[in-house]
Order: structure tokens, then sequence, then C-alpha cells
């Protein structure tokens, strides 16, 4: 007989990962909310880390005992994106004049499971009181655009049955319609820099918030989220034959930073970036051949925007 007497959760049996801004830090909205859903995710990754202070006395090579001082909390979000307002929680930087992306979000994540029964019961797990740390978006030829978010947490709360929720709209997958977003949707020249466009075998971009987390004594958990100094780098792979601008830029001394952009999807997803400069090159030459000759460049730049055009 096997030890398990129970069905087995897993994602299938999940509906529409969504979130919801926060009005209080780390505090559940119970009252109406509305989620939106994040779109296609292909996965969820939640972290919990819990601080245990090891206590020593004399006369002893053992622990008298272990004490918890704190918990962390985080969480990545992998998916495909089309939905600019959940990236640009990434992608933008606060606002404090409008209070665009100054708050925080919190997620819902309603799915089944068992509980020691034969049948498996619908369950709600939330993530309060988070913020975007790590943004960033990947594609390549052959390949669909990639999106990987990785966020600070303030609590993961444990799975219930109740969602102690009232009348809330929580999407489900009948909502979800647009298609993933490929590398054809760009066209065959999706990045211009200083005018200039190019072909393209990959391309990815970072948005790092650099996030502060304050804890303060007798909370035992993050009690603020703040955005810090916000840092783009990214790097893109670029056939030898265009021209020798690319190859310029990396070698004048000093270096201008040119406007640049790259088109994932005409009319829905571009990034638009300025003072761009590349900072790092890569361009091995094989012998037989066995490639054609490509640059591999990293760079950084000042700013970074997600927009419809």
């Amino acid at each position: 007989m096997s030890s398990v007497t129970f069905p087995l959760a897993h994602a299938a049996r999940a509906e529409a990962f969504a979130f919801t801004s926060e009005d209080v830090f780390r505090t559940k909205k119970t009252a109406s909310p509305v989620y939106t859903a994040v779109g296609i995710v292909s996965e969820i990754r939640p972290r919990i880390n819990a601080t245990e202070i090891d206590v020593r006395n004399l006369g002893s090579h053992l622990l008298y005992g272990q004490q918890t001082a704190f918990h962390s909390y985080g969480m990545t979000i992998n998916c495909y994106p089309f939905s600019l307002p959940f990236l640009q929680l990434g992608s933008e930087p606060p606002n404090y004049t409008t209070g665009q992306n100054v708050g925080t979000q919190q997620f819902v994540y309603k799915y089944k499971q068992a509980v020691g029964t034969s049948e498996a019961r619908s369950h709600f797990m939330f993530f309060l009181g988070c913020k975007m740390n790590t943004l960033e978006l990947s594609v390549s030829s052959q390949g669909l655009v990639e999106a990987s978010t990785d966020w600070i947490v303030g609590e993961i709360t444990i799975p219930s049955e109740s969602s102690g929720l009232t009348t809330p709209t929580i999407p489900d997958f009948s909502g979800i319609t647009t298609p993933a977003i490929s590398n054809i949707d760009g066209g065959n020249t999706p990045f211009t820099m200083d005018g200039v466009s190019y072909p393209i075998k990959e391309f990815r971009i970072n948005w790092n918030n650099n996030i502060i987390a304050d804890d303060f004594n007798g909370s035992g958990k993050v009690d603020q989220l703040t955005t810090g100094g916000i840092k783009h780098t990214g790097s893109f792979r670029v056939p030898v034959g265009k021209n020798l601008q690319l190859e310029t830029f990396i070698h004048d001394f000093p270096q201008s930073g040119e406007t640049a952009s790259y088109v994932f999807k005409s009319g829905t997803m571009v990034c638009n970036m300025t003072e761009l400069k590349l900072v790092a090159d890569d361009n091995p030459i094989t012998s037989g051949p066995t490639d054609t000759m490509k640059h591999s460049f990293n760079f950084e730049c000042k700013t970074a925007v997600l927009a419809a055009s």
C-alpha cells in the first residue's frame, strides 16, 4: 500500500496568478479587492528563509539552543510577457508626485490541494508587501520574449481554504487570450542605435532596482521596501559586417552615450534607452570555420523605458 493516500498538488490545478496594489504594507486587502492576472506564467518560485541564532553555553560542545530572530521572504516570477503595466512595476522609477510605482503589490495564488483527504480543495496563498527588485527581458532567434522577475516580499501566508476576502474579483484563465510575443514580432532589424538599425541574434536587458529592505526591532519581518539606485545593464549579439559604427563606439575614448531602442513587438512593447554605452565585447573567431563572426556586446545605459512605441 502506498504511503501517499491523498491526491498530489500540481500547477495544473491552479488558477491565474494575479496581483493588486497594496494600501497598507504587508496587510491583505480584504474589502472587494480587484486582482489583475500576471499573464502567461511559466513558473513562480516562493522563498522563505528563517534566521536562527545559535546560543551556546560554557561546559558543552552542543548547542544550548536556537532562537528565531527573523523571517525573510522572496519570489521569482518567470513569464512570457505581454502586459506593460506588470513589467513597468520593475522598469519604471517611482514618481513621488503621482504616487506611481511608489507602493507595493500583493499577489494571490488559488490552487487545489488535499489536507490528508481523498479530495483536493481550493486553497489560497497570499504574497504580501511585494516590490520588484530585478526585471530581465530576453529574446533570441527562434525563441519567445521571456521575462524573469525577482521580488522582495514582506510575508507569504500559510495556505488556507478561506481567503478572508469579501467579494473579490479574481481573474480566471478565460481572460488570458493574448499570444506570447515571438522574436518574429520585432521585425528583422529590431535594435536601433544612433539611428542605425541592426539584425540581432540575442538581446537581453536588466533593471536592478536595488530595493532597500528595512526591518526594525520587535517585528521579525521586513517593515518597509524602498527603491534604491537603479542600474540598467544588458547585452546583444550582432553579426559582423553591417558597418563599423559599433566597433567605433566601443573604441571611442571617451565614449559618448547614444540613444537606442529594441522593438519586442511593434505597437505593443518597445524598450527605449538613453545614453547607452558599450562596455565589453566578445568576438570569438574559430577555425573551421564553425560559426560566422558576431560581436557579443555588453552595455549600460542611463534610462530604459518600456512603452508601446
